[in-house]
Parts: structure tokens; sequence; C-alpha cells
């Protein structure tokens, strides 16, 4: 049997500092948010086993990335077991860099089964659960439409086109990595990209590219890559709550770390 040695004293001394750093710890955990979804592909497939869903085209994860191959139409989503349709109101951030082509998206808001609205919209092998919803509606930003600039597409029941007061003169470089952030919410969004990693990662993304308002659908819907004709890789993945910047949050680390530590004192 383990025992410890330790006197009253110090036992007393070990749980004030406990309740000490737990003071400040959890106000930064409050303030931080939750992460709803994370995947930073150090692992994982992607046959809708594990986190993501291939629907249409060739990917696969491989040196810690997400890899679209080949320049045909290509479609991942996160599958039915790590969403949440009740997720209406969430901040979704990737990291990409586009190696070859044009066009890519960037989706959120996939909620169809696929007989309506667009290329995007009927793959053929969609997750379970969006082929048995009555859904139609599918929204992504199409990031080098046409080699030109970017824009909102909206693939609503039968109608499918680019939201026009999206279009902006946005372009991405090939080999360059982007930092994305789209502001999700029932009453609209809003989307962000900038190349500047460090001000990313301290929640500086400038000045938002789109920021309108679109109720359709109250925000419902999963999020997910596509692909026209381009070929990209993905780093990281986040949905979480709003006001929360994850590519910074350590707070869970670190309230497990202190707790260790401190319990490993009294069982000395």
């Amino acid at each position: 049997m383990y025992r410890t040695n330790n006197s009253p004293i110090q036992v007393l001394f070990v749980a004030i500092a406990v309740l000490a750093s737990v003071a400040l710890i959890v106000p930064s955990l409050a303030q931080a948010g939750e992460i709803l979804f994370e995947d930073d592909f150090r692992g994982g497939k992607v046959d809708g086993t594990g986190k993501w869903h291939t629907a249409l085209g060739k990917w696969t994860i491989q040196g810690g990335s997400l890899v679209k191959q080949g320049a045909e139409l290509g479609l991942i989503l996160v599958t039915d077991d790590h969403w949440d349709d009740a997720w209406t109101d969430y901040w979704f951030f990737s990291t990409i860099t586009l190696t070859g082509g044009q066009e890519l998206g960037v989706f959120w808001r996939f909620f169809t089964k696929g007989e309506q609205g667009g290329k995007f919209s009927n793959p053929g092998n969609l997750p379970k659960r969006l082929q048995n919803n009555e859904s139609r509606h599918v929204i992504y930003w199409a990031l080098n439409r046409e080699g030109k600039g970017s824009i909102v597409q909206r693939d609503i029941k039968t109608v499918s086109q680019p939201f026009a007061k999206t279009e902006t003169k946005t372009k991405l470089k090939t080999s360059q990595q982007y930092w994305v952030k789209i502001e999700n919410h029932p009453k609209g969004y809003r989307c962000f990209l900038t190349d500047n990693g460090a001000l990313a990662k301290s929640g500086d993304y400038g000045d938002a590219v789109v920021d309108v308002k679109d109720i359709n659908i109250q925000g419902r819907g999963r999020i997910g890559f596509g692909s026209i004709d381009s070929r990209f890789k993905v780093d990281d993945v986040y949905v979480a709550e709003p006001d929360t910047n994850p590519f910074s949050v350590e707070a869970h680390g670190k309230l497990a770390t202190t707790w260790g530590l401190l319990k490993s004192r009294t069982t000395r």
C-alpha cells in the first residue's frame, strides 16, 4: 500500500495552492468557450468511420494534413457522429493551402439530402443523416471563382446562384497558407481570410471579407470542403462557440497538468 508522509500543514498548503491555481485557470476557460469539433489531422480516416466522410473525389490524411487529390470535383464533410445539428451559432476555423488549380470551397450550412441545389448537392454518397433529412440547402465560400475572386454560393432547393452581396476580389496564392474564420449565426455570417498566421493565432483576422444577413435555414448545416478543379490541403479545423480563439486555447491541458502536479506533491 502506497503511503504518504505529509503533515497536516503541508496538505493545507497544497490545498490552498490548488484552489489558487484553479481560480486563475477557470476564468480563462470561461472566456475561451467550448471547442465543439477539432482535428489536426495527426491520424484518422476519410471513409465515414472517423471524423470525415468523403462524398466526392479523392481525399486522404497524410503528413498532418487533409489532402484533396486530383483536379476533379470533390466534397468531404464531417461525419454524423461528430456533428450536432443543433449547432447553429458557432465559429468555424481552418487553415488552407492551395496546391494546384483554382476554385475551392469552404462549406458550412450544408444541409441537404442531395436531390436538388447545385453541383455539390447530389454527390450520391452523403452521410446517412443528411440522406434522411428533408431540407435543401448548401452554402459555401467559393474562393478563386474563375480565378478572379471569391463569392458565397447558395444552393437553396431548386435555386443555385452566387450571392451577389458577397462577391469580392479576394484570391488565394498557390502554396501560401491561409487562415479562414467563418462566424456563423442564425441570422447571417461573416467570413475572414488572412495569410498572417501570427495575427490569426492572436485572434486578429482583419476586417471581414463577407458580412451579410442570410437567415435561410437559421444557421443549420455542417462544415466541409470542396473542389471544382483544385488540389489543396487543410492543416487544422475547429468549430467553437462564439468569441473563441482555438489556436490559443490551452487551458484544458494546463488545468489537467496543474491538478496532476499538485496532486503528486501530496503523495510523495
